[in-house]
């Protein structure tokens, strides 16, 4: 007996049934998600929410590496490690930051010439945005534009709309219906799953072809990862409230990860009512933005009536919803290959075009009942292959195929008036890119190719809202189809000498854009629209790093073809106007010249930029003439008839200045400032898209639980005088000074209460002020209290 109870209390104390090891930080908190393997990779364990993990599949004195990218690495010996508790410490030094977006492949910050901004996963999460648009505004780096509480259109260095590029996960979404007023496509990405987000500042025709003049916008959405263990089972739940506009916010992601497929998934369902502005206004404009009153259907009389605005601070019919859904699978074929296929979905509710709203005929007669987009459907389908395999010509490429299909509308219906005016359009993308990387001696070489196809269909009529009869009415686009074609081919060269790195690079690219017009409701000259484009563009740039600091300069130009919605388009811009196609645009093109000096040491980071750009042969209104009248009805309003046409140009030049401060190892100061002029040398008035002065002052504290800061978001304010010649026909939206200047004071604070909860909570605008961003038809949110909690499991 005796012996059976010996080999009991041998087999239940012998260490390979019992061989926990606990993980944890210099606070004695434990750390989840540390990975420990062995030396050949054969094996691997992670650790749970309580740090805590079996590592009975090591054989005795095996070498264990314990690994976590917040921590230093460090190697235990299994024998003498087991029942202990290993505590890491936490990396305080910085590494250097990874660019993306200027060549398409990874590279240093330290080895750019053009400036780059980029938002991490770490600052998105500290700013908590409810779209991409809030994201890029509360960065204090963009200056962003809302027509309405669904939008946010990015202005970089005195540009916008189809002449900034915004692409997601590598694949571009400006389509040739890009309008050059602004536009809200931004809206459509989800900001939750987002890994991170670069700005390229200044015309990055090289790399990506056209549209790129002002700079390009690039939002990387997280890849599946692959586990070297067993397969293991994420998950992620986001729920936030907005006070400002009663908004709602869930997001949910899951990821599934074994050694060969690694799946990650993200739902978003938002809500927002309609948008409370600020009280506090200036004695100069106490009325400035209020919302007096508003138009609603009497349906049992069938008509139209104005009902006086209880709050006037509520900003009537301005909410809406949206759902973004996004999948991606990770295939591994072998260690040097994998294959990506990403599905994206973003479905809007009606977004009322609120500046269109609070339009009026005169003082007492609102022009619109209703103005709103219709449902923005956009479907991405893309798949990526990457080969990191060595060959003569290339280190490593990959491919990219995107189909995408997006769909929107405008319906718009005039006071009293019986008929509801409806303009569809859809538009069929298909693109393919081929991105080489070929490393030799002290010289980089990126190269590739591009294809893009786009056709777009457009059709419109009008309803009796009364009898539900309809009749056609005149399309937006040319009705009978649109079809572009687009091929580019682009090579770059960087060299590194010393401290000294050198790049170059050359693009050309060749369109046809093809449209047919019925001719049904206009006479114009042509039913048919054939234009063929060739660009040729290049880049030149110079980086010197020495000790801390570094050196730069950087010459690039770049372009734009005339897309659909130059060529083709007949709509009113704004009130009274209405423009008439024109098939003989040319290409715009701007030549930027960029100097900047920056200095990085472990507690004081310093980024100036200068630049000046040459606008030329740009696409501007003038007069025109339809069937020999200078004037028309359109939609039942006499209109002026205006055409595009190519002899613009202006000049445009501005500064930009960040600056960051370590005060301790917690605490850190941060400013950043941004200026811009621009001069139409035509008209000798400022570019439409030329914004005021902008910035952001922070001061954060930081530790491993708690993360708050306090910060000033501000513009200066813009006069009359410089306005554009169209911001000048939407004075409305305006003070009778202009643009005035503005400021917000806001708090944030995140707690990390464990690996499995974090809590967020922000107060923004504290003092309530009042205040609608230069060019913008919707006042911004007054005080708002944002609550967040975000769950792992």
């Amino acid at each position: 007996m005796e012996k059976y109870l010996i080999f009991l209390l041998v087999f239940f104390s012998n260490p390979i049934y019992s061989q926990k090891i606990k993980i944890v930080d210099e606070k004695n908190k434990p750390i989840y998600n540390v990975a420990l393997f062995n030396n050949n990779l054969s094996l691997a364990v992670f650790t749970n929410f309580s740090g805590e993990t079996d590592i009975s599949i090591f054989k005795e004195n095996d070498s264990i590496t314990v690994q976590h990218p917040s921590f230093n690495t460090k190697t235990i010996v299994k024998d003498k490690d087991i029942n202990r508790v290993v505590i890491l410490e936490t990396k305080i030094i910085e590494i250097n930051e990874v660019i993306v977006s200027a060549s398409k492949w990874e590279e240093s910050s330290r080895e750019t010439s053009n400036k780059v901004f980029r938002l991490s996963e770490k600052k998105i999460e500290e700013i908590s945005p409810q779209t991409s648009a809030d994201l890029l505004e509360k960065s204090g780096e963009v200056f962003v534009q809302k027509s309405q509480l669904g939008g946010g259109s990015p202005m970089i260095r005195g540009f916008s709309a189809n002449r900034i590029l915004l692409t997601v996960d590598g694949v571009r979404l400006n389509n040739i219906i890009y309008r050059s007023g602004n536009i809200h496509n931004i809206i459509g990405i989800d900001p939750n799953i987002l890994e991170g987000v670069e700005v390229l500042f200044g015309p990055a025709s090289v790399i990506y072809g056209s549209d790129a003049l002002g700079g390009s916008i690039n939002f990387k959405i997280k890849d599946p990862v692959f586990n070297l263990s067993q397969t293991k089972f994420y998950s992620t739940q986001k729920i936030q409230y907005n006070s400002s506009s009663n908004s709602k916010n869930y997001s949910i992601n899951f990821a599934i990860n074994s050694k060969k497929i690694a799946t990650l998934t993200s739902l978003s369902l938002s809500s927002y009512q309609d948008l409370r502005s600020g009280n506090r206004r200036n004695e100069k404009y106490k009325g400035f933005g209020f919302r007096d009153e508003y138009v609603k259907r009497n349906i049992s009389n069938q008509f139209d009536e104005i009902i006086i605005n209880q709050d006037r601070n509520i900003q009537k019919f301005s909410g809406y919803s949206q759902l973004d859904l996004i999948n991606k699978i990770n295939f591994k074929i072998n260690n040097t290959a994998n294959i990506i296929y990403g599905l994206y979905i973003s479905k809007s509710s009606n977004i009322p075009r609120y500046d269109r709203l609070i339009l009026y005929n005169d003082v007492f007669t609102p022009k619109f009942s209703e103005w709103y987009y219709g449902p923005n459907e956009f479907i991405l389908n893309k798949i990526q292959f990457n080969n990191f395999s060595k060959s003569k010509f290339y280190d490593a490429f990959k491919i990219n195929l995107g189909l995408q299909s997006v769909k929107e509308s405008r319906h718009s219906r005039l006071f009293n008036s019986e008929y509801l005016n409806n303009r569809n359009e859809k538009v069929s993308i298909f693109s393919l890119n081929f991105d080489f990387d070929k490393k030799f001696n002290n010289n980089e070489i990126f190269y590739g190719y591009e294809f893009l196809h786009n056709y777009v269909k457009s059709e419109a009529n009008k309803i009796n809202i009364i009898s539900n009869s309809t009749e056609s009415i005149s399309t937006r686009y040319p009705d009978n189809g649109s079809n572009f074609i687009s091929n580019s081919l682009y090579i770059s060269l960087k060299r590194k000498i010393r401290n000294m790195f050198f790049n170059i690079g050359v693009r050309g690219s060749s369109s046809i854009l093809e449209s047919s017009l019925s001719n049904t409701f206009y006479n114009f000259p042509f039913d048919n629209i054939d234009v063929k484009t060739s660009s040729l563009s290049s880049n030149i740039g110079l980086r010197y790093n020495f000790n801390n600091s570094s050196f730069k300069f950087h010459y690039s130009n770049g372009y734009r073809s005339p897309n659909l919605d130059d060529i083709g388009k007949i709509f009113d811009s704004e009130p009274g106007v209405i423009i008439i196609p024109n098939s003989n645009l040319k290409e715009e093109f701007v030549h930027n010249l960029e100097l900047s000096y920056l200095y990085n040491s472990k507690k004081l980071n310093i980024n100036n930029s200068f630049y000046f750009i040459r606008l030329e042969n740009a696409i501007i209104r003038g007069e025109g003439i339809l069937d020999g009248k200078d004037s028309v009805f359109y939609d039942g309003t006499l209109s002026k008839v205006i055409q595009l046409f190519n002899g613009g140009k202006a000049n445009v030049y501005g500064i930009s200045n960040k600056i960051s401060y370590k005060i301790s190892r917690n605490f850190e100061l941060e400013h950043t400032l941004s200026f811009n002029n621009s001069q139409d040398l035509l008209n000798n008035t400022p570019l439409r898209h030329s914004p005021p002065l902008f910035g952001k002052f922070l001061i954060s504290y930081t530790s491993n639980k708690y993360n708050f800061g306090y910060f000033l978001h501000y513009n200066g304010k813009k006069s009359i005088e410089n306005f554009s010649d169209s911001e000048l026909n939407k004075l409305y939206l305006y003070t009778k000074y202009g643009s005035p200047a503005w400021m917000t004071h806001n708090l944030f604070f995140n707690f990390n209460f464990n690996y499995f909860m974090n809590l967020d909570f922000g107060f923004e605008n504290i003092f309530d002020v009042h205040y609608r961003t230069y060019s913008s038809g919707i006042s911004a949110p007054g005080r708002n209290i944002r609550l967040g909690i975000k769950l792992k499991f």
